[in-house]
Order: structure tokens, then C-alpha cells, then sequence
């Protein structure tokens, strides 16, 4: 029997095999390659098989077979993860999970929903609307990420600030091991210390100790009235000491930095009919967001967010509460990694490191005088509210190709060690993937990162799911940065 018999009887139809279908097929094997981590051919890599389960069961033979050929095996939510975790290793099974998509229970009386990793975010919050609910702990890339990513990366996203990241929302998983057993951790239950936090482990280990095939999601009652103020700063330094007086005196949903440059032609990249009048000059943009349940509840919260920017210099170009205009604000922000992508292309990288808040005016500091005096571009812009910023550094049109990536490298070992030496670390939401393995080291001492890899052998011991994710590959290994850490 070869190899691949065994996928066909488990699976069926719902498998592709490369050498079997690579001309009928070159199209889904080429989507299933990459993520959107960019990186040119660096992070694609066409699978051996793609698996389409839908039942635990087949998820559970899946890594039985493994297990007896040691074929490694990836899974993949929708393919929009910023950080090559879901680049099938050499000669590996693409594992996708967009059938197993489906909202099995709204649970209006517990306040959770039971659902399968495959669900579209946006579509499971449309699903809640109607009972005036919502799913606190979405990332930002909501209308086409799957739930199951979501808690696989433990994603996080401009609402972090006052919900907290998808962690805080996950109460019960049904997870299969590397080896094929079938764990059911957690439930409908708030409180549970009976023996380890094994659902914990789970949550964040970037599909590198199990596969989650339900899940059980805690939801809570839908904000009535949200409002938003956008406001513009003559400096960054000024946008970013603004954001620690408004989270003290205010609680605001969401606090999104934008750097004036990147504002600027983010917004001229925008339909006519969607641009903002932004004022000339501006060194930044902040989007503050209140929500609660009244209207005037809100109006105060944004009166007081304004009169906090005017102290530090801002201009408030919009303020208001109602769809129309958070919208409009929100689409500004959320339009700018994709104007990065589309100017970039595939010399860029996006970076999302995180810094203890009080370290925010440091980080925009160290990051705008690397902008001034580097020969790199850098489009700066996150979640300010948690610290947590996208830092996207761009080859200029005047580099060659072949200079890119140890320039590349060079900006984010420096940058990084920097980040660790203000207390913060090298990912807050997007993972470590294959894009960051090979800076573990700058990041986690050596016993830190033993102890993963112990838990990681322990549950993994052939190795077999989603290697070279988190822990670097020999190759990446030898490229790894040889900076002190400072600890």
C-alpha cells in the first residue's frame, strides 16, 4: 500500500494529492502553499496532500497515519496568518479545516457558543446579532479569519485594549493530540482548577500541540452605541504619550496609533468617496473608540477623550457615535496593511511586537529615528491601547533585491533586542511561524525555551505537527542572530 491509500480510504474525496492531481489542481495547491506572512517564495511551499476533514474522527486518524509514516502534517485555518505558520513543511499534508465550519450551538442562557474551527469570525458574529451578542476577543482581519485560527494564535486585535485577547473568551476545546487521542478540555463552566490548564496550553501553541476541531467560546452582551474620535497629532512622540492619560482617565475600547506618512497615503489609496479630509502636516493619527449602552453614556466618554488630545496638541478631525461614523474611521485604519502589501509587495515584512504601555513612547522614539536616519522605510501603526504595534519595514525602490533581506535582518534584530529591552517581546498576536523562529533566542533564555521543547517532545514525539514552526529548522537555526539577550 502506498503512502497515500490511507489518506484516500479516510477521507475520500476531500483530499487532493500533488502527484496524482498537480495539473488539474496546481491552482488550490499553489493557495495552500502559503499564508499571508508575504516573503516572496521564502515562505511557499506546495504540499505533498491537502486533507478537507469533516468530523473529528478523520482528524484523529489523520495523525495516526502520521504517527506510522512520519509525514508531517499542518493545519490551516483561512490562510491569513501573518507569520508562515501555515507552510506545510518538506513533503508534508496540508491539514485545512474550511469544512469543518459550522455554529452548532448559540446558547443564549449560558452566554456561549459551541462552534467548529472552520467558522468565519464575521459570520459567527452575524450569527450573534440577532440576540444581542458578540464575540469580544475577534482580531482585526474578522471577515476573513477562522475561529479556530483565531484561538490557535490566541489573536488579538484593536478591541484588546478593554475585551482582552481570544484567550479570555475560550472556556472548552475538543482537541486531537499529534498522536490521534481525542481530549475534551474545558465546557460551559467558568471555573475549573481541576488538574492542569492543559485548554490554556493549547490556546496560542500556533497549531504545534494539537488540532482543535470544536470549540467553546464565551460571549457577551452587544454594545448598544459605539463612538470613535479621530484625531491628529503635530508629533508621534505627542500621539503616543496622549494614549497613556486616555487609558488612565478613560476606558476606551480600542486606541489605534497611525504614523502621518502612512496615513496620508493610505488615504489617497482610498476611493474618493471613503478619503478623509486630513489637515496637511500631521506626524500622526489616533482612533479612539468608546462603547456602552447609551448614547449619552458615550457622548461623554468621547467629550472627555477630546478634551484629553486637545491637552496633548491633537486636532479632532471626527467625532460620533453610530455605524456610519465608526465605520468611516475604522476603514481608514484597517486599509493601511493592505496599502503596505500592495506598494511593498513582497519585500516587506509585517512585524507586531508589543511593549508594556508605559514603554510605548520609547518604542515610536527608537522607531521614528530609525525611520529618519535609516535607509529603510517604515510604516508605523497598532494597537496602541495594548502596546502592541505594527512595524512594517519596506525595501526602498532604489535597493536591489538581493540586498533586501540582510538589510532586513540587520532592522529586526535590532529592533527586536530593543523591544525586549523595554520589557516587551517580538510578537503580541501574529506568532512566532517559521517568519520568527530563528529570533526565539532574542526573546525566550535557554531554559525558557527548553521547557517548550520539552512540552513539545512530550506531547509531539515523532515531530510530526507543523515542524519548524516556533522552533527553528537547522537551516533557520544557522542563520540565527548572535545577540546578547538582555534578560
Amino acid at each position: 500500500m502506498q503512502p497515500y491509500d490511507a489518506l484516500t480510504e479516510i477521507f475520500g474525496n476531500d483530499l487532493i494529492i500533488a502527484d496524482r492531481d498537480r495539473e488539474s489542481r496546481s491552482r488550490e495547491l499553489k493557495t495552500y502553499s502559503r499564508d499571508q506572512a508575504g516573503g516572496g517564495e521564502r515562505y511557499h511551499r506546495e504540499p505533498s496532500a491537502i486533507v478537507f476533514p469533516t468530523v473529528t474522527g478523520q482528524v484523529a486518524r489523520l495523525m495516526q497515519w502520521a504517527n506510522r509514516t512520519g509525514v508531517p502534517v499542518t493545519p490551516r485555518g483561512a490562510g491569513s496568518g501573518l507569520a508562515a505558520g501555515a507552510v506545510p513543511a518538506p513533503g508534508g499534508v496540508v491539514c485545512s479545516f474550511e469544512k469543518m465550519n459550522r455554529i452548532i450551538e448559540i446558547d443564549t442562557e449560558n452566554l456561549m457558543v459551541v462552534v467548529e474551527p472552520g467558522v468565519v469570525t464575521n459570520a459567527l458574529d452575524t450569527a450573534l446579532e440577532p440576540h444581542g451578542l458578540f464575540f469580544a476577543g475577534y482580531p482585526m482581519s474578522e471577515d476573513i479569519c477562522f475561529v479556530g485560527g483565531n484561538v490557535a494564535e490566541n489573536a488579538g486585535g484593536g478591541r484588546a485594549v478593554k475585551y482582552g485577547t481570544t484567550a479570555a473568551w475560550v472556556i472548552g476545546a475538543e482537541v486531537v493530540t499529534p498522536t490521534g487521542e481525542i481530549l475534551n478540555l474545558g465546557g460551559k463552566r467558568l471555573k475549573d482548577v481541576t488538574g492542569y490548564n492543559l485548554l490554556q496550553l493549547f490556546v496560542g501553541s500556533e497549531g504545534t500541540l494539537g488540532l482543535f476541531t470544536r470549540l467553546v467560546i464565551r460571549v457577551i452582551p452587544r454594545p448598544d452605541v459605539r463612538g470613535v474620535i479621530f484625531a491628529a497629532f503635530p508629533t508621534p512622540a505627542a500621539a503616543a504619550q496622549c494614549v497613556a492619560e486616555l487609558k488612565r482617565h478613560t476606558n476606551p475600547s480600542a486606541i489605534e496609533f497611525i504614523d502621518g506618512e502612512t496615513a496620508y497615503r493610505t488615504n489617497e489609496a482610498l476611493p474618493k468617496a471613503q478619503r478623509f479630509a486630513l489637515a496637511a502636516g500631521a506626524g500622526a493619527f489616533l482612533l479612539v473608540e468608546f462603547d456602552g449602552d447609551d448614547v449619552s453614556t458615550v457622548t461623554a466618554m468621547l467629550d472627555r477623550g477630546a478634551d484629553i488630545t486637545r491637552k496633548h496638541d491633537g486636532a479632532v478631525h471626527a467625532s460620533g457615535t453610530g455605524e456610519e461614523a465608526t465605520s468611516r474611521s475604522w476603514k481608514l485604519r484597517k486599509q493601511v496593511p493592505w496599502w503596505v502589501k500592495r506598494t511593498a509587495g513582497p519585500h516587506h515584512s509585517v512585524e507586531d511586537v508589543v511593549v508594556p504601555p508605559s514603554a510605548i513612547p520609547s518604542l515610536v522614539e527608537w522607531v521614528e529615528r530609525h525611520r529618519k536616519t535609516g535607509e529603510i522605510p517604515i510604516a508605523l501603526f497598532g494597537h496602541a491601547g495594548d502596546g502592541n504595534f505594527h512595524i512594517n519595514p519596506m525595501k526602498p525602490e532604489a535597493m536591489a533585491a538581493e540586498a533586501w533581506e540582510p538589510a532586513l535582518h540587520t532592522l529586526l534584530t535590532a529592533l527586536y533586542t530593543e523591544v525586549v529591552r523595554l520589557g516587551g517581546t517580538i510578537s503580541g498576536e501574529h506568532g512566532i511561524g517559521r517568519k520568527r523562529a530563528k529570533y526565539l533566542a532574542l526573546a525566550l533564555s535557554p531554559a525558557e525555551r527548553e521547557t517548550m521543547k520539552t512540552i513539545k517532545r512530550a506531547l509531539d514525539p515523532k515531530n510530526v505537527l507543523n515542524p519548524g514552526v516556533i522552533f527553528p529548522t537547522p537551516e533557520a537555526r544557522s542563520a540565527t542572530p548572535r545577540v546578547s539577550t538582555p534578560r
